[in-house]
């Protein structure tokens, strides 16, 4: 149907990611998207001394979170810098004052890693988990700031980059110079995932900063911020905090992850609405008139298509709404009315 032969792998997964990408940045997708685009996700490391959440790659941005099972705001980055409003989080809570002690959810920046570094100066150590990517010339690009503050640049072949690269060796590979600041990693694609540590020049103690997956070249994830996190989810006596983690879960919305082989997941598995889009990416890139008309039938006929499935699942008559013009002081609360 768009002019490739079945046994043309690359081909095929070429128009099956572009038409998933097309599909899922189309205006009609709305903000909780098609069937299978979005999903419910967990949080279980989250505590008021780490108030942070570092979303995986298979995210692309967290659409409602809940802590300790109740609903909270979730900001994006704009909201702190609207003029006169409440400014850049966190800001000491002041209950009779101007501002409240409420549990908010901020979006911050892009980060490089799953927890942030903690040792500065450190070494960054790669161990590999697949033994077929040991001594096949793959390498690891970390870009940031040396021990005296510099930028790091390094000679690869005749070019000068920014970064230096670390080749995957056994039984680990390690940076020659200490980092004070990273501030980018990429990586060849690989057979395994890859894990990379801070090691303490010191004392050789390493921690886990991320695990890249073996399709994965850039680290890059979603990171947001929790505005006074409670101490935990449970009322116990006074005086007590234990050092439990708090509950969140999330509503995701799910990232494109581009497939490659037969036996990858699609994120759009409405096999119809895929083959009109791959329809509409080949009459589009054709030039005449006819053909342009043709590819707009056609993503039109996908979206339809997409339309009809999520309505299929989740039903036409039956929408997820909750009318409270009170907001939280609900008539009990103020024992009036009939629900006393």
């Amino acid at each position: 149907m768009v002019g490739i032969c079945k046994e043309n792998q690359p081909g095929c997964a070429n128009y099956a990611n572009r038409a998933q990408q097309r599909l899922i940045y189309a205006k009609e997708a709305g903000d909780e998207g098609w069937w299978g685009s979005f999903a419910e996700v967990a949080f279980n490391n989250v505590s008021r001394s780490e108030p942070y959440i570092t979303t995986g790659r298979e995210i692309a941005r967290l659409e409602a979170i809940n802590v300790c099972d109740h609903p909270v705001q979730l900001n994006n980055q704009y909201y702190e810098y609207l003029q006169f409003g409440n400014g850049r989080m966190p800001k000491l809570c002041h209950r009779n004052g101007n501002w409240q002690c409420i549990t908010e959810a901020y979006a911050r920046n892009s980060a490089i890693t799953f927890i942030n570094q903690s040792v500065f100066p450190c070494y960054l150590r790669v161990y590999a988990s697949n033994p077929d990517d040991i001594g096949a010339a793959r390498r690891v690009l970390f870009q940031g700031i040396d021990s005296t503050n510099s930028v790091i640049y390094s000679q690869d072949g005749i070019a000068n980059v920014q970064g230096v690269f670390v080749t995957i060796d056994t039984p680990f590979a390690q940076t020659a110079i200490e980092l004070n600041q990273i501030t980018g990693i990429q990586k060849d694609p690989t057979q395994g995932s890859v894990q990379i540590f801070q090691v303490d020049p010191s004392t050789g103690a390493q921690t886990l900063l991320v695990t890249m997956e073996p399709t994965e070249t850039v680290a890059g994830y979603r990171r947001y911020y929790l505005n006074h996190l409670p101490n935990n989810c449970c009322r116990l006596p006074s005086g007590t905090v234990p050092p439990q983690p708090v509950r969140v879960t999330a509503i995701a919305k799910l990232e494109l992850i581009p497939a490659v082989v037969d036996t990858d997941y699609l994120l759009l598995q409405n096999l119809e609405a895929l083959i009109e889009e791959c329809i509409a990416i080949r009459m589009s890139e054709m030039d005449n008139a006819a053909s342009q008309q043709l590819a707009a039938i056609h993503h039109i006929n996908a979206i339809r298509l997409l339309n009809s499935e999520i309505t299929h699942y989740l039903g036409k008559q039956s929408p997820a709404v909750q009318f409270s013009p009170f907001g939280s002081a609900r008539l009990e609360r103020q024992a009036i009315g009939t629900l006393i």
